[in-house]
């Protein structure tokens, strides 16, 4: 009678052993499993905290770089001598001439100054245009203290910024009397702008020049009729 109760506690015994060596006790088992999140967790921990202090140094950056916005004009001194003012032109008149008729300007083109046609044809309305208009209409926007550019030979790129400036400059700034077309017959530089008797050529996009000239010459008081809109 005493036989089965012997063996069957052998072979509980037995099984325990196995189960011990194989590691499947449920102790070791439960504690080991534990033990493995609390270091996931401290290595994730970690690598953030690093990461955010390497960022903070300005060692790594995350995402791509933000393109800084182009200059726009505002009011400020520019100096005399500084190559942005242009070049001063003599003064051809402003006689209003009747609307449709042509106007020889002496010197070169766009003219700073001169004859020109009136309302309703001119002034026309400040923006970007990819035809040109014709100078007898934009020097009536000179006359009113407006700034006219022109272009010739850029590329697209070139193209593209220098339309969004013009944009810019009307929609985000005071300087709202600006328009921008192309000129086929611009042969001395890529970029010009004038302003009423002044002239900037530029053989790029330089939109840093390009600020400076509006901000000294926008409403001058050499116009003849500075202040007034379009």
């Amino acid at each position: 009678m005493t036989v089965t109760p012997r063996r069957e506690r052998r072979e509980r015994e037995l099984r325990r052993r196995q189960r011990e060596k194989r590691g499947g006790g449920p102790s070791r088992g439960g504690g080991g499993g534990g033990r493995g999140l609390l270091i996931g967790i401290g290595g994730l921990v970690l690598a953030v905290v690093v990461i955010l202090g390497l960022r903070q140094a300005g060692v790594l950056s995350l995402g791509s770089p933000v393109a800084s916005s182009s200059p726009l004009p505002t009011v400020g001194a520019i100096a005399s001598d500084d190559p942005a003012r242009g070049v001063h032109e003599t003064d051809q008149g402003n006689t209003h001439v009747t609307n449709g008729t042509p106007v020889t300007y002496s010197g070169p083109l766009p003219p700073s100054s001169g004859s020109h046609w009136s309302v309703p044809v001119a002034p026309v309305k400040a923006g970007v245009y990819d035809q040109q208009v014709p100078f007898e209409a934009t020097t009536h926007n000179l006359e009113h203290g407006g700034i006219v550019i022109v272009h010739n030979g850029l590329s697209i790129g070139e193209l593209a910024q220098l339309k969004s400036y013009v944009t810019d400059t009307i929609a985000k700034t005071k300087f709202v009397k600006i328009l921008v077309m192309p000129y086929t017959g611009l042969k001395d530089a890529k970029v010009t702008a004038v302003a009423w008797d002044w002239r900037l050529n530029l053989q790029s996009v330089d939109l840093t020049s390009l600020t400076k000239f509006i901000t000294v010459h926008y409403d001058s008081q050499e116009a003849p009729e500075p202040g007034v809109a379009w």
